[in-house]
């Protein structure tokens, strides 16, 4: 990884991410009680069909806004992140691999991390007061975007307990040829695991490897996932942009346990 002006180039090892051998395309449950259940059990659930055509409009051109201005920026939270410059169509248009902070730069992005469907969901696994962990938006550019090892986002981050929930909006079409997520349900049940390496990755064991599945998402579904469920994605080889928004919540209780200071803490909900 280097840095240069204010943006971060990430360069990576050669990772091979293999293909699942079961996609999920199922729906939420009605109830909040049956979603809660679903997800205990499973890590994960999608809400589909949650953001507007006109919001997603709106989202697309905030992105836009942002990505050609971006110099001008003052870096938020985990700041702008590029593929390697090797891979740019040239050295002034860069390939933008991430951008964090996105609820600061953005009104609209504000709005969603805060969307009703999100904060109904999380109510009853962290009580009437949800506060935001990460805001970034993921790119995996056509051709360009990389693979991501099997991981747990939880060894990332040090707080107890390990019970982040992400919300996942699919910004365009998510489907298996341009990197669509692989979940493997239930393994957030194992708690932490080992990870090694640079990637900080697991290794799947074959029992793990066939219990492998792809959630291809529309654009405008939301995907919620445990912050201890493994995932994976293979590369972009596609025509088409991956660009996924990513919301991790957390709750009052959470306590840092790492060394240092910890990301300052910012409560976005509260119910009534």
């Amino acid at each position: 990884m280097t840095t240069r002006d204010n943006l971060t180039i990430d360069r990576f090892n050669e990772i091979e991410v293999t293909p699942a051998g079961h996609t999920y395309i199922g729906d939420a449950p009605g109830t909040i009680e049956a979603q809660a259940a679903f997800f205990k059990e499973n890590g994960f659930l999608v809400f589909r069909g949650v953001m507007s055509p006109e919001f997603l409009c709106e989202l697309d051109g905030e992105l836009q806004r942002i990505a050609d201005g971006f110099r001008e920026l003052e870096p938020i939270r985990e700041g702008f992140a590029m593929e390697d410059p090797s891979k740019w169509p040239s050295p002034d248009r860069p390939v933008f691999r991430k951008i964090g902070g996105i609820g600061d730069h953005s009104e609209a992005f504000s709005r969603l991390l805060r969307h009703p469907r999100i904060m109904e969901f999380l109510v009853p696994f962290y009580g009437p007061v949800i506060e935001l962990y990460r805001d970034v938006v993921m790119m995996k550019q056509p051709r360009v975007g990389r693979e991501k090892p099997w991981h747990q986002d939880a060894v990332y981050w040090e707080y107890e307990p390990n019970e982040f929930i992400s919300a996942m909006t699919a910004l365009d079409d998510a489907r298996v040829e341009n990197g669509a997520l692989q979940v493997v349900p239930g393994s957030h049940q194992f708690g932490a695991l080992e990870h090694h390496g640079k990637e900080l990755q697991v290794e799947l064991s074959q029992e793990l490897q066939e219990k492998a599945t792809y959630v291809p998402m529309a654009a405008g579904d939301v995907l919620m996932f445990h912050s201890l469920i493994l995932h994976a994605s293979e590369p972009n080889r596609s025509e088409r942009p991956r660009r996924m928004c990513i919301f991790s919540y957390m709750a009052p209780h959470f306590r840092y346990t790492g060394d240092g200071d910890a990301t300052p803490r910012m409560k976005i909900f509260e119910s009534s």
